[in-house]
C-alpha cells in the first residue's frame, strides 16, 4: 500500500514539474515580441533632361549610392525626360509633397522664390567653373538656399549642366553688333530676355520642345543652351555656327521636398545629404567632360563651325550689357559674386 502510494505520488511531482516547465518556456518565449523588418521608404525623383546627360547619370548614380547607403532601406526612383511633368509642375509638387526630388534649372525655381535666384541669371557674371563653383558652393549659395527654403524646397547642392552658348543659321556672331537683328530663342526669363535685346537682339521665349523646329523652318535664327542640349536636341544640325560666349554658367540645383525632409530620419538624411555633396561633384566633371565630347562630335561633322572668344571679346559682351547690371536690384549679392572672382 505503501509502495503503490509512493508511485503515485512521484508520477503526480513529475507531472507538475513537466507543466511547470513547458509553461515557463512558454512564458519566456512569448515575453518579447520579434523585431519587425525595417520598411522600405521609395522615394520618386523627376527631371527634364534626357538620360544620356550628366544629370541623369549622376541622378542615377546618386540613387544607388543611397539606397546602397541605407542598406535598402531608401530607395530613389528616377524619372527623367519630362515623365513627372515640365519643371514648374514638378516644383509645385515638390512644394506639396507629392513628389520628393527634382533637378530644375535654377531660373525656374526663381518665380516661386521672389526671385532670390536671379542672381545666377546675371549674363557674363562668372569668369570660370572654379568662380562659379567657389560662389555656389559658399556663402552665396548657402544664402541663397536658406532663402529657397522659406518656400519649401530644400536645396541639396548646386548641379550644373554646364555654360550657355548663342548657335545661330543666319550668319556667324563674334561681337555683339553681330547679333543686331537676329531673333534669338530664350527661356521666359526677365534677364535672359534683357541680355539679347540689350545686344541688338530680339529675344523669342519659347517651349523647349518647339526650338527645334523652329529653327529648322527659320522661325527663329538662333538659340542659347549648353552643349549638351544643342548636341542631344540636334540644334547644331541646322545652325552651321556656334559661338562660345559662356554668357550663363547653369546652375540646376538637386532640391528635395521639406515635406519629405521632415519625414525622413536624421540617420537617412544623412547619407541623402551627403551624397547630394558627393554626386554633384561627379555631376560637374561629367558635365566638363561631356561638353569636350560633344563639341568634338560636332567639330567632326565638318558642317559647323565653332567660335572661341577670346577673354578681351567675351568682355565686350559683359560692356554691353553694363545696363542689366546697374539696375540688378540686390546690389550686395551681385557684389559678393563679383568680388568672388578676383580669386580667380
Amino acid at each position: 500500500m505503501n509502495k503503490k502510494f509512493w508511485v503515485i505520488l512521484l508520477i503526480a511531482l513529475l507531472t507538475m514539474a513537466l507543466i511547470a516547465g513547458c509553461g515557463g518556456k512558454k512564458e519566456e518565449q512569448g515575453g518579447e515580441a520579434p523585431k519587425e523588418a525595417p520598411k522600405t521608404i521609395v522615394l520618386r525623383m523627376g527631371h527634364v533632361v534626357q538620360e544620356p546627360t550628366a544629370i541623369h547619370r549622376a541622378a542615377l548614380q546618386f540613387a544607388e549610392a543611397v539606397k546602397e547607403r541605407t542598406n535598402g532601406e531608401v530607395i530613389i526612383e528616377v524619372y527623367p525626360a519630362s515623365q513627372l511633368g515640365g519643371n514648374r509642375e514638378m516644383i509645385e509638387s515638390i512644394q506639396v509633397g507629392s513628389l520628393d526630388f527634382s533637378i530644375p534649372h535654377v531660373s525656374v525655381i526663381s518665380g516661386f522664390v521672389q526671385g532670390r535666384t536671379a542672381v545666377f541669371d546675371l549674363p557674363y557674371l562668372f569668369k570660370n567653373d572654379a568662380h562659379a563653383e567657389a560662389v555656389l558652393d559658399g556663402e552665396v549659395g548657402q544664402f541663397i538656399a536658406n532663402e529657397v527654403k522659406k518656400s519649401g524646397i530644400v536645396v541639396l547642392a548646386w548641379w550644373t549642366q554646364g555654360w550657355r552658348h548663342v548657335t545661330t543659321g543666319t550668319r556667324a556672331v563674334y561681337s555683339p553688333e553681330d547679333m543686331k537683328g537676329l531673333k534669338i530663342r530664350t527661356m521666359e526669363n526677365p534677364l535672359h530676355m534683357a541680355h539679347f535685346n540689350m545686344l541688338g537682339a530680339s529675344a523669342v521665349p519659347m517651349a523647349f520642345s518647339e526650338v527645334y523646329t523652329s529653327l529648322q523652318q527659320k522661325v527663329i535664327d538662333g538659340q542659347e543652351n549648353p552643349y549638351v542640349n544643342i548636341f542631344t536636341m540636334g540644334f547644331y544640325e541646322v545652325q552651321p555656327w556656334i559661338t562660345e560666349t559662356g554668357h550663363i554658367y547653369d546652375p540646376t540645383p538637386l532640391i528635395m521636398s521639406e515635406v519629405t525632409y521632415n519625414k525622413l530620419s536624421p540617420e537617412h538624411l544623412k547619407v541623402i545629404e551627403e551624397a547630394a555633396i558627393e554626386f554633384c561633384q561627379v555631376n560637374r566633371e561629367l558635365s566638363r567632360s561631356d561638353a569636350e565630347e560633344y563639341k568634338e562630335v560636332i567639330l567632326g561633322t565638318g558642317k559647323n563651325t565653332i567660335i572661341e572668344l577670346t577673354p578681351e571679346q567675351r568682355q565686350k559682351f559683359r560692356d554691353a550689357v553694363q545696363k542689366i547690371y546697374d539696375d540688378f536690384a540686390d546690389k550686395e549679392l551681385m557684389n559678393k559674386v563679383i568680388k568672388a572672382g578676383e580669386n580667380f
